[in-house]
């Protein structure tokens, strides 16, 4: 088992940043333990190089004499135990695959048809990296679309971020709009796991009535009438029919980082009182009616969904990140498998604005699982299996047989 060449690097001038990952990349070739070939590489950049994606692809190409390359732009960028934002910033990692066990994909480039295989025998559309455009319209229905066209149902990726227009994805030419990525074969063996970044504030709950982006009910009960119980609030101040004299009464450090609602499937199994929440998507509360005592949530929830309330909080998502990591890594050590890379695709709600440092997540990340190559970026949404999450993080692990390294 060899670990996957990469580099990454900030500077002003995009070339002069291309060089210096890229000469970690050829640092890394004929010493052991590293991978000398490589068939496809990921690349994500930050807005201040998004405008020289095109120069940048065709330098890696030909410095590296890898063909295939897939990627895209986010407001941050991940390397391994580093975070860039708000910088000029590249990070690369070249993946050693079977030259059949990948394709990559864009609006012009199909994935591989529902059933094909490779020479070999193995699913030629297994799972899928998924890039995506904000602008596109329709989006999660284009994801659930995606979803049903690789065998096992999984996707994971993110929707990419930046202050530039339009947001450049890499599919092995720049294109924009729409989805694009690579569908992995069945030989490819993939380890993902969702880890979230918010907190329930009380038990969950049924949504028992609703329209459009409005919870009516929930266990029966007006919903505005759950949301204040499951807060705290005192019972004479509920009643009230005053909007801002609601949101006094609600307690401040329960909703100083925001109020959230957290749905799920109602076919799934219950949680309990104090729900997990990987199962959950989480979505804003975007204000409530105290006439009607409904809330609105950024979202188009269902009759029978279930719905948690909930709030962003570091101590929940440090907890629940190291849960990730332990469950992928007993998982990979009862297999007997290794890392050789890693994809980490993180809210741009995360990162500093939650753990409250720089680089506080991957080093987490390295903290629990070692020091491996690993790529990612922050995104305006993050996808797993068939769907669009937020204030995620989405870790993909490319595993190998453990041996010497």
């Amino acid at each position: 088992m060899t670990l996957f060449r990469h580099g990454h690097a900030t500077h002003p001038d995009w070339r002069m940043a291309a060089e210096l990952a890229l000469a970690q990349v050829e640092g890394r070739a004929g010493q052991p333990g590293w991978s000398q070939a490589a068939s496809l590489g990921l690349v994500y950049l930050t807005p201040a190089l998004a405008p020289h994606a095109a120069g940048l692809l065709d330098l890696l190409k030909r410095r590296t004499g890898v063909a295939h390359w897939a990627g895209t732009c986010g407001q941050s960028i991940v390397a391994s135990g580093v975070e860039y934002d708000d910088e000029p910033a590249v990070a690369l990692m070249l993946c050693d695959l079977p030259e059949d066990g990948f394709q990559v994909f864009s609006g012009s480039r199909p994935p591989p048809a529902p059933g094909a295989r490779t020479a070999d025998g193995a699913v030629a559309a297994q799972t899928a990296l998924v890039h995506a455009d904000p602008a596109t319209p329709d989006l999660a229905e284009l994801v659930e679309d995606m979803a049903v066209k690789v065998a096992s149902g999984r996707l994971f990726g993110g929707i990419a971020s930046g202050r530039v227009e339009p947001l450049p994805q890499l599919a092995d030419r720049v294109v924009s709009g729409g989805l694009s990525g690579v569908v992995f074969s069945s030989d490819v063996d993939l380890r993902t796991r969702v880890t979230q970044g918010c907190s329930p504030i009380a038990g969950e709950h049924v949504i028992s009535a609703c329209s459009s982006n409005l919870i009516r009910t929930l266990d029966g009960r007006p919903a505005l009438d759950v949301l204040l119980a499951d807060l705290g609030v005192a019972e004479e101040a509920r009643a009230s029919r005053d909007g801002a004299a609601l949101m006094r009464a609600m307690p401040a450090e329960r909703v100083r980082a925001g109020l959230f609602v957290g749905l799920a499937d109602g076919e799934g199994p219950s949680r309990g009182p104090r729900p997990g929440f990987g199962d959950y998507l989480v979505r804003n509360l975007v204000g409530i009616d105290p006439h009607n005592r409904l809330v609105a949530v950024a979202a188009l929830p269902q009759e029978g969904d279930r719905a948690v309330f909930c709030t962003r909080d570091a101590r929940a998502a440090r907890a629940d990140l190291v849960r990730t990591c332990t469950e992928l890594r007993d998982e990979l050590e009862t297999d007997g498998l290794a890392i050789r890379g890693g994809v980490y695709v993180s809210c741009v709600a995360r990162g500093r604005a939650l753990f409250g440092a720089p680089s506080a997540e991957v080093g987490l990340l390295q903290s629990q699982l070692g020091d491996f190559p690993l790529v990612g970026f922050f995104a305006n949404g993050e996808i797993a299996n068939h769907r669009l999450y937020g204030h995620t993080g989405v870790l993909t692990l490319f595993a190998g047989p453990r041996g010497t390294v």
